[in-house]
């Protein structure tokens, strides 16, 4: 078979995900006009549009032009098609002997071994890691080219007949290129029931964390790294569909590097990305910039950290859950709440109020989740209402309806309760409301509340997404706006106020509505269950209440109560008025002059990150240094020093590494 006839296989779709449609259709043009065709087809050189160019059997990927332009250019793109659309008989080397195979046969007819010889020690390693974690993979055969689309990193490329594994198309950033494509043809492979010929050693259990980064460890961490500039250039207002599809693999890649807090971070940002990309109001580029900041800092730490301290940047992948003890635990159910990450996990969270013996306790959880919206029996009603969380215990409505003991519990460090089947729960009554037990729960000073979160500021700590408030009094939830959220003031024993706050989305209306009829009704609220999503920009949330009515204690869950009533008619008016407008950043009050000056900060540099311009204006230059001669003055030497850094040289690691320090000073202010 002539090396012309592989180009039959390179369909206009494969052509543009190699260059981009624009250039494809400039291409197309100088084919109609006549400025393409052979200078010397032995060679396997034409000219296009008066430049040289050779093809190959290896496609367009390795053709090469003496044009000036890098890479992909049109000249090689109208070459490609005009080979693709020669004559069949024209082809130099005569008939073709017999009927080639379909594209699906020639895929499992590859030779598995030669084919991770070509794409090298890194890309099996990585294929290797995300074969660990699934293999589905969806094939649409689609003329000579076979689409392979991969659900477990949301990206997809493509095989062509005839040419070879090698001239694999897709759009797939070149440092993770041959091990997506060799990842995609193994799943093909196991798709029908084949396993690949990995060389020796590569298919190994995983070798337990050495005591610094492994020298496969820092190279990732600079490729991460070099993603973050990439994102900081280009703009965060142009995010792609490209760049969340790189951080989704990148996720991958960390959890096999046994990086799992690395790879939170990064799920966090690719579900940030894809709603950037969808132009979705519930993401913005200030906290896309922020998660980036973030992740950079943790990159850094990672690289420098110490023995001891580097295994709690890494994080872990699994929760270690040791038994309770041999006496059951006393639990006060404090009420559930649904969630919903934007990397797709969604679920129910009960939490519990595990009282101790001395007046101490500590909030502990039941997650019912899915990583995904693949099982579509799993629902917030569904998780509500249907199963048993342990032997004896029921639905978890039927929990937060009395107090429990657990027998055979077993705990997790962050307070996570393990879900055993040997786990024996029997109910007794809720608490009496004179029970002394209240005074150990939750906190009544807001003081005391600002230094046990002050705890959790930095990379190493767990983040606290759930606290329990004892108000002395409430205020009616007040409806901001301009803010698009619903306001509630809660105040402590000495008269402080901490202003809880909903965002006005669609999914909390059942939230919104239940808080106000509670309210508005003169209910007598004991407790306040808050949470904060990890990762999440906001404050906190009330998600349950704890309520005295008729003499005994009720456990309301806001998103699950079904007796709130309607949704109030200026409420109403509201939600119908968003229709898909902007959500608004809920930016929290600052009380001190640091405070707003850090806040103002962080803006600016949001603003550049945005627009993808490299060099600071003049006039944003000064305002930068006015505000930096602010933070000396304050005494912050350290981001006034990292500021001047920046405004001399104004890269993304520079932006980056300003904009953690600047959220973590003002993590530490607030509490």
């Amino acid at each position: 078979m002539s090396w012309h006839a592989v180009y039959r296989s390179f369909d206009d779709d494969s052509l543009a995900t190699l260059a981009n449609a624009g250039l494809l259709r400039r291409a197309l043009k100088d084919i109609e006009a006549g400025k393409v065709g052979w200078q010397d087809d032995v060679g396997g050189i034409l000219l296009a549009d008066g430049q040289r160019v050779a093809l190959d059997a290896g496609g367009p990927q390795k053709g090469r032009c003496d044009c000036p332009a890098p890479g992909m250019c049109k000249h090689i793109l109208a070459a490609a098609v005009w080979l693709r659309e020669l004559p069949q008989d024209s082809a130099q080397d005569g008939a073709q002997e017999g009927q080639p195979a379909g594209v699906q046969e020639e895929v499992l007819a590859l030779d598995s071994a030669t084919v991770c010889k070509q794409a090298g020690k890194p890309a099996v390693r990585q294929a290797l890691a995300w074969l660990a974690q699934g293999d589905q993979a969806d094939v649409t055969i689609v003329n000579a080219r076979l689409q392979i689309e991969l659900p477990l990193l949301k990206l997809g490329c493509s095989y062509l007949r005839g040419a070879g594994a090698d001239a694999m198309v897709s759009d797939t950033p070149a440092a993770l290129r041959k091990a997506l494509h060799l990842y995609a043809l193994a799943c093909v492979w196991r798709k029908h029931g084949r396993e690949f010929a990995w060389p020796d050693g590569a298919v190994t259990a995983p070798a337990a964390a050495a005591p610094g980064m492994s020298t496969s460890e820092l190279v990732f961490l600079a490729q991460v790294r070099r993603l973050l500039g990439e994102l900081y250039d280009n703009g965060l207002s142009h995010a792609s569909a490209i760049a969340a599809g790189q951080l989704r693999a990148l996720t991958m890649s960390a959890r096999s590097e046994n990086l799992p807090r690395l790879a939170a971070l990064l799920r966090g940002l690719g579900g940030t990305l894809d709603l950037l990309v969808r132009r979705d109001y519930h993401a913005s580029e200030r906290q896309a910039f922020e998660e980036m900041a973030a992740i950079g800092a943790l990159c850094a730490a990672l690289e420098h950290a110490p023995g001891p301290l580097l295994q709690r940047l890494r994080g872990q992948a699994r929760r270690s859950f040791d038994a309770a003890g041999d006496a059951p635990i006393d639990l006060l159910p404090l009420g559930a709440y649904w969630w919903e990450t934007r990397g797709g996990a969604h679920g129910l969270t009960l939490s519990f109020w595990q009282h101790a013996e001395g007046g101490e306790g500590r909030i502990v959880q039941a997650v019912l989740a899915r990583p995904d919206a693949s099982d579509r029996s799993f629902t917030r009603e569904s998780a509500w209402d249907a199963g048993s969380l342990w032997t004896g215990a029921g639905s978890a409505r039927h929990m937060c309806e009395a107090s429990w003991q657990l027998a055979g519990a077993s705990l997790a460090d962050d307070g996570r309760l393990g879900m055993d089947s040997g786990v024996r729960a029997s109910a007794v009554q809720l608490w009496a409301l004179d029970d002394p037990r209240w005074q150990s729960l939750g906190f009544s000073d807001w003081t005391a509340l600002a230094a046990f979160m002050s705890g959790s500021v930095g990379l190493t700590p767990e983040p606290i997404d759930c606290v329990v408030l004892r108000p002395a009094a409430v205020a009616r939830p007040q409806l901001d706006e301009v803010g698009q959220r619903l306001d509630w003031q809660v105040f402590d024993t000495c008269g402080a106020a901490l202003d809880l706050q909903i965002p006005a989305l669609p999914a909390l209306r059942p939230r919104i509505t239940r808080l106000q009829a509670a309210v508005a009704d003169g209910a007598d609220i004991r407790a306040v269950l808050a949470s904060r999503a990890r990762g999440e920009p906001g404050g906190w949330q009330p998600v349950a209440l704890l309520i005295a009515k008729n003499g005994k204690l009720r456990v309301v869950s806001l998103d699950f109560e079904i007796d709130a009533g309607k949704l109030p008619s200026a409420l109403a008016r509201f939600f119908k008025s968003l229709g898909g407008a902007s959500l608004a950043s809920s930016v929290p009050q600052q009380s001190s002059a640091a405070a707003r000056v850090l806040a103002q900060v962080l803006d600016l540099l949001a603003l550049q990150a945005r627009s993808g311009r490299p060099r600071l204006e003049t006039e944003l230059a000064g305002e930068l240094a006015r505000h930096g001669a602010t933070l000396r003055a304050l005494g912050l030497d350290l981001p006034a020093g990292l500021l001047g850094a920046y405004v001399s040289t104004p890269r993304a690691a520079q932006a980056l590494r300003l904009a953690y320090v600047c959220t973590t000073c003002l993590a530490l202010e607030a509490g």
